[in-house]
């Protein structure tokens, strides 16, 4: 009775899962066919599953009639990669600070970074914060105002709890000092921690462009989301490449709604193909930093 039980659970728990993935893989394969299909087609056949039609002038135009593209792309990279490298660095040194008990004023110090998941400084602010720093029109305005993020410090503080004192004291005995226990002892078997909160922040910067949109005015510094959000909106490709002329023959020929899914596509793609190798750590990360508070 109870392997029947089983059986009939492990059934419908499998064809819940199976609806709720094809929710999610049923929306971006039609993504992919619109990519590829023309106005017409889209218009004949509406948005199908299985592709009627397969042209490549959107991505023709995307990525070879066009150069911003690939500017833009390297500008979303290095701001991904500098902003998660800086943002991890001094989101575990803040993180294992405070999560020493013999740190002074460690629980004003908790509270302090705790007030700001619940009130910040303010869009203007902040604006003004940044312009008086000199970040205006430069790509460390896209980095350094989410240099820390509280609550991804406190699931790594709560990971870095996790870790046996008697470690960090058999280092202490070898002369190590703290930087050094950090980074050799804590950092180490931290990696499911670091490699899920390194996760967020490598999504928060690859899909911020209401920062760019703010701070950055010189268009050869837009990130990809920048240039996907004016692709969506409006098709409007003044100032991105090629003359008036260029322009007005590509509105008039160019499929439109394949340019957009084409643009969605080609921005999400590095993030896809990168999450496969850090999943097997994003939830054990999750879980073990979420037991103590």
């Amino acid at each position: 009775m109870s392997k029947m039980k089983f059986s009939w659970f492990g059934s419908i728990n499998a064809a819940l899962l199976t609806i709720m993935s094809l929710l999610f893989v049923v929306p971006f394969i039609v993504l992919i066919n619109q990519s590829f299909m023309s106005n017409d087609a889209l218009l004949k056949y509406g948005y199908t599953l299985f592709p009627r039609e397969f042209v490549l002038y959107a991505y023709k135009y995307l990525l070879v009639e066009n150069t911003f593209i690939y500017r833009a792309f390297a500008v979303s990279v290095l701001v991904t990669c500098a902003g998660t490298l800086l943002c991890l660095l001094f989101t575990s040194s803040l993180a294992y600070a405070l999560s020493k008990k013999f740190l002074p004023y460690r629980s004003g110090l908790t509270l302090i970074v705790l007030t700001t998941m619940f009130f910040s400084g303010g869009l203007i602010p902040t604006y003004l914060l940044v312009v008086n720093m000199g970040l205006k029109d430069s790509l460390w305005a896209l980095i350094l105002p989410a240099l820390i993020s509280p609550w991804y410090m406190f699931l790594m503080r709560n990971f870095f709890m996790e870790i046996p004192r008697e470690v960090e004291e058999s280092a202490q005995i070898d002369g190590a000092n703290e930087v050094g226990i950090l980074f050799r002892i804590v950092l180490p078997m931290s990696l499911p921690s670091i490699a899920t909160i390194g996760l967020f922040y490598a999504v928060g910067h690859w899909n911020n462009w209401f920062s760019a949109a703010i701070y950055i005015n010189a268009q050869e510094k837009w990130p990809m989301q920048l240039i996907l959000r004016g692709i969506i909106s409006s098709l409007d490709m003044t100032g991105m490449g090629g003359d008036t002329g260029q322009r007005v023959e590509w509105m008039r020929n160019m499929p439109q709604e394949s340019v957009k899914a084409a643009a969605i596509l080609i921005t999400a793609l590095p993030i896809i193909c990168v999450y496969p190798f850090i999943q097997k750590y994003f939830v054990k990360g999750m879980l073990v930093g979420s037991i103590k508070g």
